[in-house]
């Protein structure tokens, strides 16, 4: 059941659209997040915070990321070209109305959900600012509530995985994909040479192989090609700029002597569709012999034909391939643990995005975000999830690549989306290497007869008031340096690394406090805020009034900490607050360090 759509009118070019600069342009843009239900403020419980999304995309001072294409954003900016938007509206709906035919066998059942979705269908869309991808989520929501049907399509796609594998186990496959003429074989003047090339062209024919959709779609190749279908599947050019930049960043090791290969990296892998992950799981393997890490990136449930955690979890094919891998569930992991997953011997690690739809980096969970960002670089698949990484104006932290079949299915494209120059990853060698700095520093001071103070105080916890905050901890530090003789007093502020994020800072601040040398641990209290005001010759802020470090996260968490380091060092005293007082959050928001909801913690 289609509906006419109205004629369009072109759009302007669009840009990264950014908020505190149009009052009505920002009333515009508050609308469409929510009302497509991706805004922070309204839903924080659901969508990321714009600290989390920015380890994921580069965005410049108040830029505003939006999950779709430049081209569907500005159909719905600029409410000029409504033929495109209703056009995928109908894309949406051809969809919705085929699952019910397919999976709806009571005719009056199914009668009863086409027309309980149409009517959702026609209220969404009226006024022309909801997104497709959130159209289809709010469809298919209805369509499972109602059906009962938790998984649809999951017997479709074990068959489809299981077609896939028989195909490419099979020895006309193998045949095709080791053949290499004896002419090349003789052009090379080393073993080594001819090892590294050799390697070149089986990632080569394996990349043209994981987007053959003749595989897994019905026709010619789904009855079971012929060796001349394979090779020409196995030989179709490659093309795009990222085929140079991927062959580098996955370069075999060097064997021979005096020879150095680069150090293994940790690739985030976007699944695409069943059948496909049957052939990304050769790719993966072929990766994890060169010694790389690979992040295996499912959907959290069920979203068409795409891989989710149930299909990896339950198809027998799939839950033999990744019978090694280590499944991450914990939606929101936190930096320490992941890293200590990451230093194991484990090669293959699955977790998923948070997300039941397209490509959305405004719903995925904290843990995709942080393995975003612990990555050296992200392959996606399709054309799907290159229409939202690289049909858009904006950079992201990571290298990005994708692998597609072109539009006249007779070429392979590698685009590659180098991460924006300014995007900062401090390693977890970086980190401890900065901690191991300042551990010096309070070692000479101890060996001076110097008091090692670590001063805990508000940072970031009050929304809005970071400069003010900085301030008040520099002039009430300097303030205690004047009155304490032989102390050296640590000053958070004084350590921190442009591009460092909380996440960093927890991590690089728990080495310091671990290492058994503060004499002194003091939290700031109210009245500590009021002198440092005071120092500053200007009354308490209200957003300060009665504030200390009760109030921050981060604080409670080092509270927490602090507790553990005493019971190891008892000669260590705790200055502040009474710990009784520390009713925060037991986990900071993801990259910043204010609150977003209060909860209790035990404190012994």
């Amino acid at each position: 059941m289609l509906y006419e759509p109205a004629e369009p009118l072109q759009p302007e070019t669009a840009s990264i659209p950014k908020s505190e600069e149009d009052p009505l342009a920002d009333a515009w843009l508050t609308n469409f997040f929510t009302e497509n239900h991706l805004d922070f403020e309204t839903q924080p419980d659901e969508v990321a915070s714009p600290e989390q999304v920015r380890f994921v995309v580069h965005l410049p001072e108040n830029a505003v990321y939006y999950p779709c294409s430049t081209e569907l954003f500005e159909a719905i900016l600029k409410r000029q070209s409504k033929t495109y938007l209703q056009d995928r509206y109908q894309e949406v709906w051809k969809i919705v109305e085929q699952l019910v035919q397919d999976l709806i066998a009571d005719e009056s059942r199914r009668t009863f959900l086409t027309e309980l979705l149409r009517i959702k269908f026609e209220h969404d869309t009226n006024d022309d600012i909801l997104l497709p991808s959130r159209l289809e989520k709010r469809l298919f929501k209805i369509f499972i509530d109602k059906s009962k049907i938790d998984t649809p399509y999951f017997p479709a796609k074990v068959q489809r995985n299981k077609m896939v594998n028989e195909l490419v186990a099979g020895p006309t496959f193998w045949n095709s994909f080791n053949w290499i003429d004896h002419q090349t074989i003789l052009s090379f003047e080393s073993l080594e040479d001819l090892k590294s090339e050799a390697a070149k062209l089986q990632l080569r024919r394996l990349l043209n192989l994981c987007v053959a959709s003749e595989l897994w779609e019905t026709g010619e190749a789904g009855a079971g090609p012929s060796r001349v279908d394979f090779n020409k599947i196995l030989h179709r050019p490659l093309g795009g700029n990222g085929v140079k930049p991927l062959q580098d960043y996955l370069q075999r090791p060097q064997e021979a002597p005096g020879t150095c290969s680069e150090p293994p990296k940790k690739i985030l892998w976007l699944c695409n569709d069943a059948g496909e992950i049957v052939v990304d799981l050769k790719i993966i393997r072929f990766l994890l012999g060169w010694g790389h890490k690979v992040i295996l990136v499912v959907k959290d449930g069920f979203y068409l034909h795409k891989v989710s955690r149930y299909d990896v979890e339950h198809d027998p094919l799939l839950m033999q391939e990744v019978h090694d891998a280590y499944h991450i569930k914990d939606p929101a992991i936190s930096k320490n643990e992941l890293l200590e997953r990451l230093k194991t011997d484990t090669q293959l690690f699955i977790i998923s995005d948070g997300t039941q739809e397209r490509l959305n980096f405004l719903l995925t969970s904290t843990t995709f975000a942080r393995m975003f960002k612990e990555a050296d670089m992200v392959i996606s698949k399709g054309e799907e999830q290159w229409r939202r990484l690289f049909f858009t104006p904006f950079q992201f932290t990571r290298d990005i690549f994708n692998v597609r079949l072109g539009p006249d299915g007779q070429e392979v494209i590698v685009s590659y989306k180098p991460k924006h120059p300014e995007a900062v990853k401090f390693s977890e060698q970086d980190l401890k290497e900065k901690a191991n700095g300042i551990i010096r520093e309070m070692t000479a001071a101890k060996d001076r007869g110097d008091k090692v103070i670590f001063y805990s105080a508000i940072i970031g916890s009050i929304p809005g008031q970071m400069e003010t905050a900085v301030q008040l901890l520099k002039v009430y530090v300097d303030h205690l340096r004047k009155g304490y003789q032989k102390s050296f007093i640590i000053n958070p502020a004084e350590h921190f690394v442009s591009g460092m994020d909380a996440d960093d800072l927890m991590y690089m601040w728990e080495v310091v406090q671990r290492s058994g040398l503060i004499d002194i641990w003091r939290f700031q209290t109210v009245e500590d805020i009021e002198t440092s005001f005071g120092l500053l010759n200007r009354e308490v802020a209200p957003e300060w009034l009665g504030k200390d470090a009760t109030y921050s996260t981060g604080c409670t968490k080092e509270m927490k900490l602090a507790i553990e380091v005493q019971r190891k060092h008892p000669e260590m005293q705790i200055i502040g607050p009474a710990k009784e007082r520390f009713l925060r959050r037991s986990e900071y928001g993801i990259g910043k360090l204010y609150d977003r909801q209060l909860s209790d913690i035990s404190l012994p």
